[in-house]
């Protein structure tokens, strides 16, 4: 009479241990089969900017390495926050990315308390390059250099304008930076992203900017703007013959380098983060890439740097945190 239960429940547990099996092999094979749709690359800036250009080139590349579309969409705003929040709150599957910079994933929610995301709130895939911004200018503004901008601004305060891609962008804690070594102040105009602030620079509606190589050098090169230093203590090598803003008598010690690279919301499973590195990494590495970034005025990131994208964007937020400016 007690042999019918047990033998039901021992044909019970070798089914439940069965599908547990198949479920076991199964999942590796779903992890592989990702993607299985196109995939979303959000860019939280205008089009035209040196992010929007830089994915342009990489994009192909790892759409090939997916086996997928891969779709951008620009969604600027608020110095990145807007796309940086809807990728932070996008499903955690793995299709909506976001195209990061130190920007939109460290400065703008560390500084900006209405900001309602965190760095933490992304897991890195990976960077696609680094740079250090230029100091530019008009081309018809008086001052050729760094000491003749502060000895204008000091002989009349505010009389100059610069703008950046939004409040709490590394470009405008670069302006901030350079005004309080030098003790002068400028009057700010924060735009929607580069393509737009660039736009007014070329018309003369401002005066100066902080622009990354990729977006200042075709324009530099041609003529129709000038630069006045690379916020940088050494020269850079790509362009060494530009001065840093160091160089002048009065400002010193005045350093600022950003990374743009591929992050995903917390919560996609490892083994999808895993692929999603691996094709970045060769898309990086297929031929053409690397030089059209370089022509771009980007350093390519190294293998080290893509091993170590976690550790840096923790000491850039370890040093943002530190920074005594704070917006609203």
């Amino acid at each position: 009479m007690t042999s019918a239960p047990h033998s039901f429940v021992r044909r019970l547990l070798c089914t439940a241990a069965t599908a547990c099996a198949v479920w076991a092999l199964a999942e590796p094979a779903m992890a592989a089969g990702f993607p299985e749709k196109p995939i979303t690359l959000v860019v939280p800036f205008a089009s035209g900017g040196s992010i929007d250009a830089a994915i342009r080139v990489v994009q192909p590349r790892l759409s090939a390495e997916l086996g997928q579309p891969v779709v951008i969409e620009n969604l600027g705003g608020a110095g990145g926050a807007l796309g940086a929040a809807k990728v932070a709150n996008a499903p955690k599957d793995g299709y909506t990315l976001l195209v990061g910079s130190i920007n939109d994933v460290v400065l703008v929610p560390v500084l900006n308390k209405n900001v309602r995301y965190e760095p933490k709130d992304f897991v890195p895939i990976g960077p696609i390059s680094s740079n250090s911004p230029l100091l530019v200018a008009r081309k018809d503004l008086p001052a050729n250099d760094l000491d003749g901008l502060i000895s204008a601004l000091r002989v009349k305060p505010e009389s100059i304008s610069y703008g950046s891609p939004g409040m709490g962008t590394m470009q405008h804690l670069v302006m901030e930076d350079l005004q309080q070594r030098a003790n002068v102040r400028m009057l700010h105009a924060p735009y929607k992203g580069a393509g737009p602030l660039l736009t007014d620079l070329l018309g003369g509606q401002i005066d100066l900017a902080v622009m990354v190589p990729a977006t200042a050098l075709p324009h530099i090169q041609a003529g129709r703007i000038k630069v006045l230093g690379v916020a940088s203590l050494q020269r850079q090598p790509m362009i060494k013959n530009i001065p840093t803003l160091n160089e002048g008598k009065v400002v010193k010690g005045l350093e600022m380098s950003g990374w743009m690279g591929l992050l995903a919301p917390k919560g996609v499973v490892p083994d999808r983060i895993a692929r999603l590195k691996t094709a970045l990494e060769a898309a990086l590495a297929s031929k053409g890439v690397p030089e059209q970034l370089t022509a771009m005025g980007m350093q390519v990131s190294t293998a080290a740097e893509q091993r170590q994208f976690a550790e840096q964007i923790a000491r850039d937020e370890a040093k943002a945190r530190s920074l005594s400016v704070k917006l609203q």
